[in-house]
């Protein structure tokens, strides 16, 4: 009897070891600090999903690029080096055209077309991820884009030999069209060169400025809202087909929640983040309509060539977000 006893032990311990075992710990890189809003939103994503999991899920996020820089999170989650990871959706537009997207200038004009147009692309954004070896949990736009200035500016004619900053191939041309000249600037190097004054233009949102002191360096920003690009959050496909069906369908309930408790809180943040420029001294202003329209249409031109490139899968696409 007592033998039957210890057997009996020794697999019930087994099993309970097994269990363990099988439980998910996924560490989590973030690009942005911990203040963010996008990082506010992945670590609730975290928690929730620990939560519904009942623990077999538990997801550590280190924000401000601690364990891999932004330009590497993609990577490290295709290749298995952390289970998931959140990045701009344009950011990746090397691996895929498709992926440009939301980068492009015009073809969302606001929040509402801007869900309309993630609507019209996700299934196909989520094929594409897929043969990258991960899949999308969920995406949340920043507040759209806008132009940072030292002068004041009146005509598109004036944006002609300023230098600005591209942080991707589509702001590359967007900018250059416009006029200005581009200077390649790392990451890391740029607080050193907006001291120095060695950029008059930047795209970026009215957010940006609590990343970097904008406000110190540039007096003007207007709200030419050129493009909202998404932040990505995905995971690698053999770790999410590891987990449980039950899993997958709690965590996909987690990351539909967040995703919408986000796009409202995107819209929320930029409305604050341009009082607080406001507030900081910045002249926050609008061009005239005249000056605006000749600047959309050169955003719509790269559309245009956008859709050369990508040829017939980009067609139905827009075709299916103008339906919307």
């Amino acid at each position: 009897m007592r033998s039957v006893l210890l057997i009996l032990s020794v697999i019930v311990a087994g099993f309970f070891s097994m269990n363990v075992a099988v439980a998910a710990q996924w560490q989590m890189p973030l690009a942005n600090d911990a203040r963010h809003f996008q990082t506010e939103l992945a670590m609730r994503f975290a928690k929730e999903v620990k939560l519904v999991t009942s623990g077999r899920v538990s997801i550590r996020p280190y924000p401000s690029g601690k364990l891999f820089k932004g330009e590497q999170i993609f990577g490290a989650v295709r290749n298995d080096l952390v289970p998931i990871g959140a990045r701009l959706m344009s950011a990746l537009e090397r691996e895929s055209l498709m992926l440009q997207l939301d980068a492009l200038p015009y073809l969302a004009r606001s929040y509402l077309d801007s869900f309309k147009l993630y609507k019209a692309s996700k299934v196909q954004i989520d094929k594409i991820l897929t043969v990258k070896g991960v899949k999308l949990l969920y995406a949340v736009p920043w507040p759209a884009q806008g132009l940072y200035s030292r002068v004041r500016l009146d005509s598109v004619a004036e944006f002609k030999g300023l230098k600005f900053r591209p942080y991707n191939d589509i702001t590359a041309e967007f900018g250059e069209k416009l006029g200005f000249l581009s200077v390649v600037v790392a990451a890391n190097k740029l607080a050193k060169t907006l001291r120095r004054k060695q950029l008059d233009v930047m795209f970026g949102s009215s957010l940006a400025a609590s990343a970097y002191p904008l406000q110190k360096n540039f007096a003007y920003w207007y709200d030419i809202k050129a493009w909202r690009p998404k932040e990505m959050v995905v995971i690698n496909l053999k770790q999410w087909q590891a987990l449980s069906k039950e899993d997958r369908v709690a965590v996909l309930a987690v990351a539909k929640k967040v995703e919408s408790q986000g796009w409202l809180r995107s819209k929320q943040v930029a409305e604050q983040s341009r009082a607080r420029l406001i507030n900081q001294g910045v002249i926050v202003g609008e061009f005239s309509v005249e000056m605006q329209s000749e600047i959309e249409s050169i955003g719509l031109s790269l559309v245009q060539q956008w859709l050369q490139k990508v040829g017939d899968p980009g067609r139905y696409l827009l075709e299916r977000y103008l339906k919307l």
